[in-house]
């Protein structure tokens, strides 16, 4: 049987995403996702001086979460930042892609840097495997392969030659085809934040959490917006975190959607959202910390619940 990525992609559109499915190692190919690519000479000095992570920190094939702000301090992007051989990669929702090309295209000058949008020849997969001797039977190269820090997933990010090469190996290894939604629940329950069209300059770092992740380092040099989230963290306290919640519906909100409490007063923005099953949908919220013992809705006037597992935001 041939399998390529577009055929896997359309096996994958009639899928539910199921939890449960997690007790067999999956693949999730993530057509959501794009990469930019930056290459050239300066390449990592140019990205040193703009993100809000070390990038001087990272090894070859080595990943970090890392952000880009305005000078307010506020989240233009939030990424996957992965060191090549001669290159970075940024892995970020597709939507995001060309207008982070166009910002970060703004900072070049006569830096020695090119800055590519290779979404339309890579492609993205989550491997979600149940131990690492799975994984290794897939054998693949370095090149292919970035962990997730902050979990035991991985996710290669790849040629779609590569990728087309692969698929056959996951079948062969009896590894299930999920939903790519079920790569976006983990992240939710994970904690890890990113910015969509609608919230791009609407969050701080510490808002959602970045600096919670292992996305933001207080060691580094300067970097836009440097000042503010480096004063919040030195000498005051966050006035909101990101806090995982859920809400039973069916409708889906929006990332950027208004959280309001009793009076209707904002109480907070949503930041991500998700299917947990049909009718639940799990939500990761930057609140008001004043706002945590008030009853909260979402713009459809359906009343959230807070996880009571928060990962000690509050400490």
């Amino acid at each position: 049987m041939t399998t390529s990525w577009q055929t896997i992609l359309e096996q994958q559109n009639a899928l539910v995403s199921d939890m449960h499915s997690l007790s067999t190692p999956n693949f999730m190919p993530l057509p959501q996702l794009g990469v930019l690519q930056v290459s050239g000479d300066e390449a990592q000095s140019f990205l040193q001086n703009l993100l809000t992570n070390d990038v001087n920190a990272l090894a070859i094939n080595q990943s970090q979460l890392s952000g880009f702000c305005n000078a307010k301090g506020r989240l233009f992007a939030i990424f996957q930042l992965i060191r090549r051989e001669g290159f970075y990669q940024l892995v970020l929702p597709k939507m995001m892609c060309s207008v982070l090309q166009q910002r970060l295209s703004m900072f070049v000058l006569r830096a020695k840097v090119t800055i590519s949008d290779e979404s339309e020849n890579m492609a993205c997969i989550g491997l979600s495997p149940q131990n690492k001797a799975e994984l290794e039977q897939l054998e693949l190269p370095e090149d292919m392969l970035v962990n997730d820090e902050q979990s035991s997933r991985y996710m290669s990010v790849s040629s779609i030659k590569q990728i087309n090469e692969l698929l056959p190996v996951l079948q062969e290894k009896k590894w299930g085809l999920a939903s790519n939604t079920l790569w976006e629940q983990l992240d939710i329950e994970a904690g890890i934040p990113t910015v969509f069209p609608e919230t791009k300059e609407k969050f701080t770092p510490q808002q959602v959490n970045l600096d919670l992740v292992n996305g933001v380092s207080f060691n580094k040099g300067c970097y836009p917006g440097q000042e503010v989230v480096a004063r919040l963290h030195y000498l005051g306290k966050p006035s909101r975190r990101m806090f995982l919640a859920e809400i039973s519906t069916n409708d889906l909100p929006l990332a950027g959607d208004e959280i309001t409490n009793n009076d209707g007063d904002i109480a907070g923005h949503i930041v991500r959202t998700q299917y947990k099953d049909k009718n639940t949908i799990q939500l990761l919220l930057s609140l008001k910390l004043t706002e945590l013992k008030n009853k909260l809705f979402s713009n459809e006037s359906v009343q959230l619940k807070l996880s009571a597992n928060q990962n000690n935001v509050l400490d």
